[in-house]
């Protein structure tokens, strides 16, 4: 099987994540090789695991929000608010796809969370925002009520007893 269709069901945004991690790159240590029997998605969260682990001391706002979008798309709902804490300055504008790895957390974040479409544009998700206080607030709001779906790679809500 071919690396490509090997890791075509991680979907796109796991996919970008280990772009932007050096997970696609043979030529890094950190060069993503899964088994060919292996459980893909298993094998990215031991990935993910493992940079998380290694890079532990990394304090630079985009490798910070890269590792965080890595964990928010193995489960860790957490990582949401890491992403958040670490939203650019001012809107970043991709040069024809150039510095995707800078808006990357902010896409897995819009994607992966069932945000209501008024919090979906992450042109303006910038540090002390507006837009950043209401996403706070509205995972403050969601958290106990979203459950991971691995083979999407997205969160769902789920109805709780007494949710209206």
């Amino acid at each position: 099987m071919d690396r490509l269709t090997h890791l075509s069901p991680l979907g796109l945004q796991r996919l970008r994540i280990l772009d932007c991690l050096g997970g696609n790159s043979r030529f890094l240590p950190d060069y993503f090789e899964p088994a060919a029997n292996a459980d893909i998605f298993k094998a990215f969260d031991d990935y993910i695991a493992k940079l998380s682990r290694l890079l532990a001391a990394e304090t630079g706002p985009i490798s910070v929000s890269l590792l965080a979008a890595g964990r928010l798309l193995t489960g860790d709902l957490a990582a949401a608010e890491v992403i958040l804490d670490n939203l650019p300055a001012k809107a970043f504008k991709l040069d024809q796809g150039a510095g995707i790895c800078m808006v990357i957390p902010l896409y897995a974040l819009s994607t992966a969370l069932p945000l209501p479409t008024h919090l979906k544009n992450t042109a303006r998700w910038v540090a002390g925002s507006a837009e950043q206080t209401a996403l706070r607030a509205w995972l403050a709001d969601h958290r106990d009520k979203l459950r991971w779906v691995a083979a999407d790679g997205v969160y769902l809500r789920v109805p709780i007893p007494d949710d209206r």
